[in-house]
């Protein structure tokens, strides 16, 4: 009875090793100490503190030559602590890659990440110092539940598209209320060039909604990139049709100028510029801080202490088109690193 307990405890370990075997974990944080020197809201004035930003812990596992599988982990301060605020964690990813299922592209069905913000973050960088315009400004989600397909025509072109429920990372079943949100889909579409350090993307979203506000997304990328230095702008439009109070269409959009410098091989100056207006009809426009114009203006230096260990001084300032409002500005000193 021994031998046989032993031998069934020694194949459940070996299958357990065999399966980390597999596996590949990694992880990131990102926070700050920061001191916010003027705000919008004078509550928050001088107001200071430690935090991180968000903490991933990520599990990629080969499920077999052609298959990879994803979960990963999220805390995030901002969304994800609990009903007595203690500090939480939630799913940000958990799909199934199928490499090649498309021909030269691939299959992923799960939880995943949307092209108009993911791809973004990619091309641009700093995601630790900030969200891309769109993520910044709630104009659409870095995450959806769905399925995604991918086609790579060349080795400078590709394409593809996500069919999504637009809940975020809701992951909303048929069942659930939430202003009947499952009903309606989110479509997106990316088309991008790669070559010679110079990318361009053009993506867009469509989504429906209750009370027929659909949703429709249009944004452009162009990024130059080399050892020394990277440039780029990114623009993009919105409406959200019959949302304005007299039955109008909402329409937003924005315009973001990125980019960086090496002054050393460890040390980087990094600057950003965005212009959002938040409302385009006149009668909205600048009649609240939500409706306002907004110009936001980052520059940090990034010091690589090591390749996955970085400290960023960063200063973040933004005014707003509202008559008497007062500019927000934050001085913070951010830490990333990776593992």
């Amino acid at each position: 009875m021994k031998r046989a307990i032993l031998f069934a405890v020694g194949l459940i370990l070996a299958s357990q090793t065999s399966l980390m075997a597999q596996a590949k974990f990694s992880g990131l944080i990102f926070g700050d100490y920061y001191y916010m020197g003027q705000n919008s809201n004078p509550a928050l004035k001088d107001q200071q503190a430690f935090e991180y930003r968000r903490i991933y812990f990520t599990s990629d596992f080969a499920v077999a030559d052609d298959f990879t599988a994803r979960f990963r982990l999220e805390s995030d301060p901002t969304a994800s602590n609990t009903a007595n605020n203690k500090l939480g964690v939630m799913v940000k990813d958990a799909f199934l890659d199928w490499k090649g299922g498309a021909g030269n592209g691939d299959i992923v069905i799960g939880l995943q990440g949307t092209p108009n913000i993911n791809m973004a973050e990619g091309i641009f960088g700093y995601r630790s110092l900030e969200k891309t315009i769109q993520d910044l400004h709630g104009i659409s989600a870095s995450r959806d539940l769905g399925i995604s397909v991918s086609q790579k025509f060349s080795d400078e072109i590709s394409a593809g598209f996500l069919l999504g429920n637009n809940t975020s990372n809701g992951g909303l079943l048929f069942n659930q209320p939430n202003n009947g949100a499952p009903r309606y889909k989110s479509g997106y579409l990316y088309l991008q060039y790669a070559s010679n350090g110079i990318t361009v993307l053009l993506n867009g979203q469509y989504a429906g909604a209750a009370a027929s506000h659909t949703v429709s997304i249009f944004d452009g990328i162009v990024n130059y990139a080399t050892s020394q230095f990277s440039i780029g702008a990114q623009g993009f439009t919105n409406t959200v049709a019959k949302s304005n109070p007299d039955g109008s269409d909402l329409s937003r959009n924005g315009f973001s100028l990125n980019g960086w410098y090496a002054l050393t091989s460890d040390l980087r100056v990094v600057a950003r510029y965005d212009n959002y207006v938040a409302n385009a009809k006149s009668a909205y426009k600048n009649t609240s801080l939500a409706t306002s114009t907004q110009s936001f203006v980052l520059v940090a230096l990034d010091c690589a202490v090591r390749k996955n260990v970085h400290f960023m001084p960063n200063i973040e300032s933004t005014s707003y088109g509202l008559s008497g409002s007062k500019s927000d500005l934050v001085y913070r000193v951010t830490y990333y690193f990776s593992f």
